[in-house]
């Protein structure tokens, strides 16, 4: 099944997501009294990508402040990086703590009266480790709050997008617009729901254990049915550190439990999760883009086509 992409570009530190979705909205962008389109700047280019979905057929410019690759944990905003922040109508941020580092950057241009939207505020959310193996509380070395990592299941995005479409409402964009954007792209997400279930289905359900190198796929697992043995780092954070007495333990349970893979991550090292492989032995290091959309012109450019990646990617890891 093919499923329809938005086009990303990479300019320097910043990405510009452009869309021109013909069955979203009409062929007359919303305007500003300039007679310009309200200037929007997304945190991530999963993010960027989700804004410019609801804001489609041109209806924004949608900037990306967290390159390509860029990992939101660690990112720390240039000059150039606040100054296009300050200059925005809007900032879309994913909220619950995921852009760290960016923090008190985001927090010091809010204060100056740009209007920042958190994106998962309002949402249903999931404790960080709610799908761990030992979810029952006993081990609590994931860290206490809720898991950021929301964008991992296409069915909590749907529910962001009327908080986006009201901010962006809010922007000077006309609603009736947006809420044809939005309602196309729900039925796109749905479709791809539907088709990451139908890659999951032959997977039998003692194989859908995942081992991470943060804990990232929380929602992922909770969606589809899978379990988390565990993380190479416990945490929802890739600013934490691997401890190797943990490392041990996680290596007992992967033995026990007979799990295929561990999966690493492109925007932070693998060598972690490559030591305890080659300590389990006879299990592959599988290297995901959780927080990131891939280059443009590949199929992971789009939210759509990477999630769409990565799920096939988990399930052909654990065959």
């Amino acid at each position: 099944m093919s499923l329809p992409r938005t086009i990303s570009r990479a300019v320097t530190a910043t990405v510009v997501v452009a869309t021109a979705l013909a069955a979203c909205g009409s062929d007359e962008s919303a305007s500003t009294d300039t007679g310009q389109v309200p200037t929007v700047v997304a945190s991530t280019s999963i993010w960027g990508d989700i804004t410019a979905n609801v804001a489609c057929g041109g209806l924004a410019e949608v900037e990306t402040i967290i390159p390509l690759g860029g990992d939101p944990h660690s990112f720390e905003a240039s000059l150039r990086d606040r100054e296009t922040m300050e200059n925005a109508t809007l900032i879309v941020t994913n909220g619950l703590s995921l852009e760290e580092s960016l923090g008190d950057t985001i927090d010091a241009v809010e204060a100056r009266g740009v209007t920042v939207l958190r994106a998962t505020d309002g949402i249903e959310t999931i404790a960080l480790g709610a799908t761990d193996l030992d979810h029952n509380g006993s081990d609590d070395s994931t860290g206490s709050g809720d898991d950021p990592h929301v964008w991992l299941d296409p069915t909590r995005v749907i529910a962001t997008l009327p908080t986006i479409a009201a901010a962006l409402a809010e922007a000077g964009i006309d609603r009736a617009a947006l809420d044809d954007c939005v309602a196309s792209y729900t039925d796109e997400l749905l479709v791809l729901d539907a088709e990451i279930e139908a890659i999951v289905a032959p997977l039998d359900e003692a194989d859908r254990l995942l081992v991470t190198n943060h804990d990232s796929l929380g929602y992922f697992a909770d969606r589809y049915g899978f379990t988390v043995v565990g993380s190479v780092i416990p945490s929802s954070s890739t600013l934490a550190e691997a401890n190797p007495a943990e490392l041990e333990e996680l290596a007992q349970l992967i033995e026990s439990t007979g799990a295929r893979a561990i999966f690493a991550e492109t925007q932070h090292s693998a060598s972690d999760a490559q030591a305890l492989a080659a300590r389990v032995g006879d299990i592959e290091v599988i290297t995901l883009r959780t927080g990131t959309l891939d280059a443009p012109g590949t199929e992971g450019d789009s939210y759509l086509g990477w999630l769409l990646q990565n799920a096939r990617l988990i399930v052909e890891g654990l065959q």
